[in-house]
């Protein structure tokens, strides 16, 4: 299997995991099916991208911006990059709805956050600390 196809096979497969997340978050077996299956499945097919290449690797090749850019123009890390993304974006968004469900956040206000932590990473998971935080304060107020 060439890095195109796999790239094509990541793309498809990782929807999976976020329609579980957006439309089954509460399934009992909607955690393990991510947590268990999906990224275990796509931390090996990281592994394989990595490890296939692994004797072009340099130990700087993440020191500068130039040396990134030169280590992205093999088709087999570019596409470990992007398994990287995939895997750690759904595992965030997984951590949001764990977390969501274990402060009572609504299922609703916690899904907002996934569309963009599947896009964007990073700033999904702000949106999430914004409506926890937002939450918090009004518990707290509440409870005074």
């Amino acid at each position: 299997m060439n890095a195109s196809s796999i790239f094509q096979f990541g793309n498809s497969f990782i929807l999976l995991g976020w329609i579980l997340l957006i439309f089954a978050p509460n399934w009992k077996l909607t955690q393990t099916i991510i947590l268990n299956g999906i990224l275990i499945l796509f931390s090996v097919i990281y592994s394989y991208l990595i490890l296939k290449d692994i004797g072009d690797f340099k130990m700087d090749s993440f020191s500068t911006l130039a040396n990134v850019k030169q280590l992205f123009q093999n088709d087999n890390a570019v596409a470990a990059g992007w398994f990287h993304y995939l895997t750690f974006d759904l595992f965030v968004g997984t951590y949001i709805v764990r977390k969501a469900k274990e402060l009572n956040i609504s299922r609703w206000w916690a899904t907002l956050a996934l569309p963009f932590t599947f896009m964007f990473g990073p700033m999904g998971y702000l949106i999430f600390v914004i409506i926890k935080t937002i939450k918090t304060l009004n518990s707290n107020a509440n409870n005074q």
